[in-house]
């Protein structure tokens, strides 16, 4: 066990100015908070006193709500929230960078809770130097990294499959109403405030940065929650119960939540809940609407909310400064403009927009599956408990081709394909994608041929059935 302060130097990032274009054949990257969780911003920058990272270096998150991020594997220039953290020379030989990368990812629960700062959260130096870090020898550091890699590639495919699901149904969306805003058929225009028949704001409490509530507290929701345009019930902080004295708002499924304050890009956020979450709770800054679906139906209005059109409304409503958090009042939310087209049509919009919800609620399962898969793999390797025998999951041995599978599969593992594929066909406990349910398949066929699984004769239910040798 080593502490942090032996093993990694701290350099904090600068702020410069930057474009969202590539300025010339000179120009860098130049990284911020978000991107650590995706390259869909790119911005670059032809400054040069500047701090560089590369793909060794480890990028933490210094400053703000999310302070404690960390991103590896990026080249470029760090802004001013951020600080570059590189191993020092007597542990390079030591350690693999990228594991120090998961193993820091993993503590974000600890940064977020010994961060100062009353409005603006900043890390604790002091904090982050003490941390301690298992550090096995190297061999077993790039084993760890290898399987947390593999991992990380699935959720990364899960997530782009989810991507493409959103995508398809904006796409119908526009297919169905056009642009609604430039009313191609006509549509009569009114205020949301005709349609609506609730419009509720939530409660705030302050509240700790934590992964999992215990049965004591409730999770007060942050605007990050509908930032992206879907539900993210990740994004909240626990209240102790007792002290919740107000009457708090539940999301539910089918429910429209509206951010009334963010930054500039983010105010104005909506998204549809697939579920019931009782133990979480809306802020004051995240309302509820709630619309007559004979005139309007939530769906539509959902996507309606986030056209470039109607967004600049927001911003020519909202008060607050412009480098700052904006706010939309509801009496202002009220009297926007919007098209009302026929009901029909809308009804129709919605059966597709609910047939593909299903689906990405079925794909999200598998996403989350295998993100408690890595959260469950990463602490048994920084605990030193992993058997690297058994730490592969059969969605990872799946992912791969046969060799790999006869490698790292045991008879648990093969147990689980088996009974996976008990019942012939794709269901929501079973295989989400045609591509490994066929591949599962072929598996199986080779597992005959070496004879590792068997048929027998069920007496009970009368059929053949496998089983492993």
């Amino acid at each position: 066990m080593e502490f942090f302060k032996d093993i990694l130097n701290i350099t904090k990032g600068r702020k410069v100015n930057f474009s969202s274009d590539k300025i010339d054949g000179d120009s860098f990257r130049y990284i911020q908070i978000e991107d650590l969780r995706n390259n869909n911003q790119l911005k670059y920058t032809n400054e040069s006193k500047c701090v560089f990272v590369n793909e060794k270096d480890i990028i933490i998150a210094w400053d703000g709500a999310n302070a404690g991020t960390i991103g590896f594997g990026l080249n470029g220039i760090i802004g001013s929230t951020l600080a570059k953290l590189t191993v020092k020379k007597e542990f390079v030989n030591k350690c693999n960078s990228i594991y120090l990368g998961y193993f820091l990812s993993s503590k974000f629960e600890y940064f977020q809770n010994t961060s100062t700062g009353a409005i603006i959260p900043h890390l604790s130096r002091s904090a982050l130097e003490r941390l301690p870090i298992p550090l096995p020898d190297i061999e077993t550091q790039n084993k760890v990294v290898a399987i947390l890699d593999k991992v990380k590639t699935i959720l990364n495919k899960r997530q782009d499959t989810i991507t493409k699901h959103d995508e398809l149904i904006r796409a119908f969306f526009l297919d169905t109403f056009g642009n609604p805003m430039e009313r191609p058929n006509q549509w009569k225009l009114d205020t949301i405030n005709k349609c609506l028949i609730n419009l509720s704001s939530g409660t705030s409490y302050g509240g700790e940065n934590k992964k999992k509530l215990t049965d004591d507290e409730l999770g007060v929701l942050k605007v990050s929650a509908i930032t992206k345009g879907f539900f993210n019930a990740d994004e909240f902080k626990a209240v102790k119960k007792s002290i919740i004295k107000r009457q708090t708002i539940h999301p539910q499924k089918g429910d429209l939540l509206f951010s009334r304050a963010n930054t500039l890009e983010l105010v104005g956020a909506t998204c549809i809940l697939d579920a019931n979450y009782d133990r979480l709770f809306l802020s004051d800054k995240i309302w509820k609407i709630e619309t007559d679906e004979s005139l309007i139906k939530k769906t539509y209005l959902h996507y309606v909310l986030q056209n470039k059109d109607v967004r600049k409304t927001f911003l020519s409503i909202a008060t607050g400064s412009s480098g700052s958090m904006l706010n939309i009042s509801m009496d202002k939310f009220r009297n926007i403009i919007i098209p009302y087209p026929p009901i029909e049509l809308q009804e129709q919009f919605e059966k597709t927009f609910l047939k593909y919800s299903g689906l990405k609620a079925k794909l999200k399962k598998a996403h989350q599956d295998i993100s408690d898969l890595f959260g469950s793999i990463s602490e048994l390797a920084f605990k030193g408990e992993l058997n690297f025998n058994t730490a592969v999951d059969l969605e990872i041995l799946l992912e791969n081709d046969y060799t790999f599978f006869k490698k790292n599969s045991n008879k648990e593992t093969i147990r689980l394909l088996l009974k996976r594929l008990d019942k012939d066909e794709l269901n929501s406990n079973k295989f989400y994608e045609q591509d490994q349910y066929n591949k599962a398949k072929e598996f199986v066929f080779e597992l005959l041929k070496e004879d590792r699984i068997k048929q027998i004769f069920d007496e009970k239910f009368q059929c053949i059935k496998l089983t492993v040798s």
